[in-house]
């Protein structure tokens, strides 16, 4: 099944897979209520949606579909190839991510791949879901050298501070001056390359530094 706001983008999927006789299209739908209706008697093994549609988000109806009909599989036909809406499409359930400037040829492999229950990301999308992940393993190693920078009462300081401790009640828990808690926190941003104590609390909860309990 088809699923996408705009006539033309749904004609020109059905005639390139004209010739395909393995592959029908058996219900086409322009909003995520039209295509929901549809769901309800027809039973495609495949749903290709857009993201951006009226009357609802293909999020929603990706959640919708993956929690209703479990056995049907969701595969995003969208201009939108950011990091955060590819991301959020695998967290809801989708089985393959593509964007709309994709060739017959990726079209075709990714439906047939799809309905063997293989997942099927374009090559356009695995690029950016392997750059992200560069990064992000960049980013952790970054933190980890950061974080073996500090001594071991800066580190007890930084949990104190992430349990919302001031300064003062630091002091008077570690049995340490206030000038001392002061110097110990200035050394942490430095190491830390952070500006204050919102940046602070945000780069250790985010690189989970160590563990915190």
């Amino acid at each position: 099944m088809l699923v996408d706001d705009h006539q033309i983008i749904r004609d020109g999927i059905k005639q390139l897979l004209t010739n395909e006789s393995d592959i029908k299209v058996v219900a086409e739908a322009s909003n995520v209520k039209e295509a929901l209706k549809h769901l309800e008697n027809v039973k495609p093994n495949i749903v290709m949606t857009d993201l951006s549609m009226p009357n609802g988000s293909g999020f929603d109806f990706i959640k919708s579909v993956t929690a209703n009909y479990p056995e049907i599989k969701v595969v995003v036909l969208s201009m939108h190839v950011e990091e955060a809406y590819i991301r959020k499409a695998i967290e809801l359930g989708v089985s393959g991510y593509m964007p709309k400037d994709i060739s017959k040829y990726e079209l075709v492999e990714a439906i047939q791949s799809v309905a063997k229950g293989e997942m099927y990301f374009s090559s356009t999308v695995s690029k950016v879901m392997m750059n992200n992940m560069v990064k992000k393993v960049r980013k952790s190693e970054q933190a980890a050298q950061a974080t073996a920078k500090l001594t071991q009462r800066e580190k007890e300081i930084v949990k104190l501070i992430l349990d919302g401790m001031s300064s003062p009640e630091i002091a008077d828990k570690l049995f340490i001056s206030h000038r001392t808690v002061e110097n110990h926190r200035a050394n942490i941003m430095n190491k830390l390359k952070v500006r204050n104590t919102i940046e602070l609390v945000k780069k250790v909860l985010e690189n989970e530094f160590w563990d915190q309990d």
